[in-house]
């Protein structure tokens, strides 16, 4: 069973529970999981830019901030417990309308980026980069059907 903690601090309307569930679970079985617990918090820029300084040591804001609970040390890698996303609603929204895209597009995007961190993916080298582009072209077709 797929467990989905969402969490809205932007105080916009966005997708119901129930259509943010219906995004992640197609995600996940994608990658043969069945059993998950993952939390999206739906943020402002200056939350998220927040959040970034501290964790990135960036001070600006950003779209998307994963925080794997598989990575480290003493995590089970097998976990059924993925990890936290972050999104900025504000870039969703900035980002739409720099490529001609809707909000709710860049959102599904930046759920897609989000979980794929939560999995391992990375996009800080371009090789890395582009294979993860390439999956999240992927899974938006799956769950834009």
């Amino acid at each position: 069973m797929i467990r989905l903690n969402a969490f809205n601090i932007s105080r916009c309307r966005f997708l119901s529970k129930k259509k943010l569930k219906g995004a992640v679970e197609p995600i996940l079985k994608s990658f043969g999981i069945d059993n998950a617990e993952l939390s999206i918090t739906f943020a402002t820029d200056s939350e998220i830019k927040a959040l970034n300084k501290i964790y990135r040591h960036r001070a600006a804001p950003t779209d998307v901030l994963s925080f794997s609970m598989r990575e480290g040390k003493r995590i089970a890698r097998d976990s059924d417990i993925l990890g936290d996303i972050v999104i900025s609603v504000d870039r969703a929204r900035a980002q739409a309308k720099t490529f001609g895209t809707s909000f709710k597009e860049e959102m599904k995007l930046y759920i897609i980026h989000g979980v794929l961190h939560l999995l391992g993916y990375d996009d800080e080298e371009p090789a890395a980069r582009k294979k993860m582009r390439r999956k999240e072209q992927e899974l938006l077709n799956i769950i834009s059907k």
